[in-house]
């Protein structure tokens, strides 16, 4: 209950924040405010009592001012609780009462997010356009634009989406930002230039607009208007942008002065076979000094924090010298049962200073600044979580020690030249697996279902522009609910059951009437029993279905798979679901692909013998042959008695990019910080890694297959 009570709060939004004062420029009664009061108060009590006080409410005070407020409130209660219907009511009760109220398009956006969810686009097209962003509050706009863009793309109209898309990105924190950017420019590419001079005067002054006229400026470059490129240029030159807008303007100035434009990130390091065997790890023992570490060792990511931990020691050779020729765990190391660093060895060595994050802000902050108080600390390794990084690095800027975040935020890099981002970016996924889907495999026909969450949305926009940008086509999107367990839906969408037209479906109606008849038929004529199609037909091949029968007509009807291979940014669990739900839609014969979230043992668990020859990216693979890889695998084993994982491996890179620049002479923090952004082609054990100049690292992720029901290297 006191889960449930928690979600309530944050669905009603500002007036849960304690609902001691209402706005007093609304202009209700007194009584009318403390009556609402007394409602969103029960809802902290209890959902229950919080909906049968905001009805009473509504029923005693149809006319008062708040009744908008409340209406509100009580919808964002029901959707809570998963009942869409009762959410309705009390909304567009709203709408009659208060047509002008100021929370109306709050209203609006609760509607059509309601008739978007039951399917009826229309409903939700028409409720959205209506809606004035300007007068939402601050966490309702992002929610707005979204809704618009996607109906806009949904229903063709790449104007508006395109509208909707920079006033999204206009309040979307920097670092956030990558999958909007990918659908803008897939949608601006459908644009003409004076359509895009009509959007971009629209959008007035807004950040986003910069980016439009950096878009224009760019196209119009390569269309040899120098006129228009450098209007352009003089546009986007008055918004203050992040670092990589900044670089794309930038680049755009120089080709218009003929200047080479500098480069703000680097690319994709080759493969790691490419590299192993030019690098020979430091030897900690003949280094001096120490590494901070800031973990969240205590709370739910303790776990993880101590896997980190764990190759971090091994990297300091806590637990024997780089060739892995001691093989005992020391007492007081992780393997033994404690969460502190054990003594370095007799004459010096590089030591290990640990520090719990707690995995909040602030004791990530404490954490890097209690170890950058000590001068023997070169750098510090850490935090992992989303919600430390950003403080962790404030507090390394502010006290100069250099910090290796890991994390994939790469907004974090731009706190300052102390910090450096390590850990894998989805770009970079997107990146190697279009590469081997394309170029590798020769596929030129791809479709994309994802979960509409954040995630899913940002791989499903990265994945597209990667394989266009390779040749190939993406023939198909589709999203479905996250946590879904019926993906029959979407599936239809992809092989074509949503695009028939009345004559295809009584086609597909009486098709369907043959199949039921042809099975029931006990002595069926001799060459359907023979799995062969009556003259003039053709058939498709669906397991369990027996045949399904279309005219050979160009309009052939569904299921018509007309893509080689599907990409799934989704866990294991829901590929699983997935696979038999295929087979049962007509999808055969076609190569699933994911990233890095199918990199667990609970994916073949799931999946069995249907995945021969699918694959996915991963942070790290124990099975690569590369002799880096394998004797890492040998020393983990050794050392702590079990197979060592992505985050111990993360751990482990981290130590050494510091003590191999600190063997080489870099033992000042600041040397030490410009000799890391100096740090190119590194053949690390959770990935090749190079840094760009803003510090952030590209990292090349592993491919691994499927092959005879293992998960092997397929580089």
């Amino acid at each position: 209950m006191r889960r449930r009570a928690v979600v309530v709060l944050w669905l009603l939004g500002p007036w849960a924040l304690g609902c001691a004062v209402l706005p007093g420029a609304r202009g209700g009664a007194a009584a009318d405010r403390r009556a609402l009061d007394a409602a969103l108060r029960g809802a902290e009590e209890s959902p229950e009592i919080g909906r049968g006080r905001l009805v009473a409410f509504l029923r005693s005070h149809p006319g008062s001012p708040l009744f908008d407020d409340a209406a509100l409130a009580l919808a964002r209660l029901e959707r809570s609780d998963e009942n869409p219907a009762a959410a309705e009511r009390p909304l567009r009760d709203a709408l009659v009462r208060q047509p002008r109220g100021d929370r109306v398009d709050a209203v609006r956006l609760e509607l059509a997010e309601l008739a978007r969810e039951r399917g009826d686009e229309k409903t939700a097209w028409r409720e959205a356009q209506r809606v004035r962003l300007g007068l939402l509050r601050d966490d309702e706009r992002p929610r707005a634009a979204r809704l618009i863009a996607d109906l806009a793309r949904s229903l063709g109209d790449p104007v508006i989406e395109v509208e909707a898309l920079g006033r999204l990105r206009d309040d979307t924190p920097a670092g956030q930002t990558a999958e909007i950017d990918a659908r803008l420019a897939r949608a601006l590419d459908e644009l003409s230039t004076e359509t895009l001079l009509q959007i971009v005067e629209r959008l007035g002054q807004r950040d986003s607009a910069a980016l439009l006229w950096i878009a224009i400026g760019e196209r119009a470059l390569q269309e040899h208007d120098s006129g228009l490129a450098r209007r352009a240029l003089a546009r986007a030159e008055r918004a203050p942008l992040v670092a990589e807008d900044a670089a794309r303007r930038e680049r755009l100035s120089a080709a218009l002065g003929g200047r080479a434009a500098p480069e703000s990130r680097v690319a994709v390091p080759p493969m790691l076979g490419e590299l192993d065997g030019q690098f020979a790890l430091p030897d900690p023992h003949q280094l001096s000094g120490a590494i901070g570490v800031a973990l969240p060792l205590s709370g739910p990511f303790a776990a993880v924090a101590e896997e980190t931990l764990t190759g971090i020691l091994l990297a300091a050779g806590l637990f024997g010298p780089p060739d892995g020729s001691s093989g005992s765990a020391p007492p007081g190391s992780p393997a033994a049962g404690s969460r502190s660093a054990p003594a370095p060895a007799p004459g010096g060595g590089l030591r290990v200073l640990v520090r719990d994050t707690g995995g909040t802000p602030d004791g990530a902050a404490a954490a890097v600044r209690a170890l950058a108080a000590q001068p023997e600390v070169r750098a510090v390794i850490g935090p992992l979580l989303s919600e430390e990084v950003h403080a962790a690095a404030e507090a390394a800027v502010e006290t100069g020690v250099p910090l290796l975040a890991l994390t994939r935020h790469e907004a974090v890099a731009r706190s300052g030249p102390e910090v450096f981002r390590l850990a894998l970016t989805r770009d970079a996924e997107a990146e190697v697996l279009a590469d081997h889907v394309v170029r590798d495999l020769g596929l030129q026909r791809i479709a994309i279902l994802y979960p509409k969450d954040d995630y899913g949305r940002e791989f499903e926009a990265l994945l597209w522009q990667a394989i266009e940008a390779r040749g190939a086509r993406v023939v198909g999107v589709a999203g479905y609910v996250p946590g879904s367990r019926d993906l029959s839906g979407p599936i239809r969408q992809l092989v074509g059951w949503t695009l028939l037209d009345a004559e295809q479906r009584a086609r597909l109606q009486q098709r369907d009437a043959g199949l039921i008849e042809a099975a029931n038929d006990p002595a069926p004529d001799r060459s359907a029993a023979a799995g062969e199609p009556a003259p003039g037909r053709a058939a498709i091949p669906l397991s369990g279905r027996g045949f399904a029968w279309s005219d050979p007509e160009p309009d052939a009807l569904p299921p018509i798979v007309d893509f080689d291979a599907l990409f799934v940014p989704d866990a294991p669990d829901t590929i699983g679901l997935l696979l038999p739900q295929l087979v049962r839609e007509g999808v055969e014969r076609v190569v699933l692909f994911g990233p890095s979230a199918w990199s667990h043992a609970e994916l073949l668990r799931q999946g069995g013998t249907r995945m021969e020859g699918f694959f996915f990216t991963s942070s790290f693979d124990p099975s690569h042959p590369a002799p880096l890889v394998q004797d890492f695998a040998r020393r983990y084993r050794s050392g702590f008695g079990r197979e060592g994982s992505v985050f111990a491996a993360q751990g482990f890179d981290a130590v050494n990019l510091v003590a191999w620049q600190l063997s080489r002479g870099a033992t000042e923090r600041s040397a030490l910080r410009d000799a890391l952004r100096t740090t190119t082609r590194y053949p690390g054990v959770s990935g090749p890694t190079s840094f760009a100049n803003d510090g952030n690292a590209a990292k090349r992720p592993f491919l691994v297959g499927i092959r005879s029901g293992q998960m092997v290297s397929i580089e």
